[in-house]
């Protein structure tokens, strides 16, 4: 865990709005955006950014890192927003600022023209009537175990979520491949390519095939990891493959960390070594509902530049 004292954040908090200097940052382009959080990057406090860069190059301490206290206690946020890709102002907009201001330490900033709008940071709130969809727009149902967009060989390398308003019920949980212990004949199932992935339904798709692929991935020691509990399978007459998955589910439930996020906490992870999930809790859609933003990171300059933009398709 990395602890930010109280007048390091207030300190941080007030460089940063003078840097935006009453500039609208949605009237900047996803690249001039990220520019500026370059330029609020040096602002960060020197052990943060010390302690991250650590992060990205040894991940001592594994491979989820938690900040805490990273905003000034009394921010004054305007009401919750009411969709992931939902315009904010103010305040809303300077901590987006200030997540991809860390975030950028671990590569390039970025998301999918699929997702939410291309919104380079979006909202993870709930949203009425979506209440029970396996998304970031759920609340009363659990959102299950899953890595971001594993349904893509180029999803995100890293997430990074930061708490502007909690919930109590809410629980962030993550589990790390390499914590999950299986039968070795299990493990050499889950690295074959016999399951089928779908995305989800955030992604606006209009052909979505289905894309073949093994769970399991890389070194023994540092194992990787696509998944997802709703839109992975084998195919039907499969059932070896069918009874692995379904360790693998349980091995994640024995090794999950759990995570009530707080205010000005910020948890970034690796999405490839990495499952997460968050429990239930009940929204009231009133303005005052639990209020995360997501930034996603490529750590690869030769998947960014292959992409040659910031918004794929």
């Amino acid at each position: 865990m990395i602890e930010i004292q109280p007048e390091e954040a207030d300190a941080l908090w007030g460089a940063i709005s003078r840097l935006i200097d009453g500039r609208d940052l949605d009237t900047l382009t996803p690249d001039e955006f990220v520019d500026l959080a370059l330029e609020a990057n040096v602002l960060l406090p020197a052990e943060l950014r010390r302690r991250v860069i650590e992060y990205r190059r040894y991940a001592p301490e594994g491979d989820v890192v938690l900040l805490r206290g990273l905003l000034p206690r009394d921010v004054a946020f305007p009401p919750t927003a009411e969709a992931p890709w939902a315009r904010t102002t103010g305040a809303g907009q300077q901590a987006a600022l200030l997540l991809t201001s860390v975030t950028v330490m671990l590569g390039e900033p970025f998301t999918y023209s699929s997702l939410y709008e291309g919104r380079i940071v979006q909202n993870m709130v709930p949203v009425q009537g979506m209440e029970f969809t396996q998304t970031s727009q759920s609340s009363t149902g659990i959102l299950d175990w899953h890595c971001e967009d594993s349904f893509r060989d180029d999803r995100c390398d890293y997430a990074g979520l930061i708490c502007l308003r909690g919930d109590p019920s809410a629980a962030s949980m993550y589990a790390p491949v390499n914590a999950v212990e299986l039968a070795p004949e299990l493990v050499a199932t889950l690295r074959e390519p016999r399951y089928n992935v779908r995305p989800d339904p955030a992604h606006v798709l209009a052909d979505a095939p289905l894309r073949r692929a093994s769970i399991l991935s890389g070194s023994d020691e540092s194992p990787e990891i696509a998944y997802d509990t709703h839109h992975i399978a084998p195919d039907e007459t499969d059932t070896e493959a069918a009874h692995a998955l379904r360790e693998l589910g349980a091995g994640l439930d024995k090794v999950a960390i759990s995570h009530v996020m707080e205010p000005g906490d910020l948890l970034i992870f690796d999405n490839k070594r990495v499952v997460h999930a968050r429990t239930p809790f009940a929204a009231r859609f009133d303005g005052t509902d639990r209020w995360l933003m997501r930034s996603m990171i490529c750590a690869s300059a030769l998947t960014y530049r292959r992409w040659g933009t910031r918004i794929p398709d």
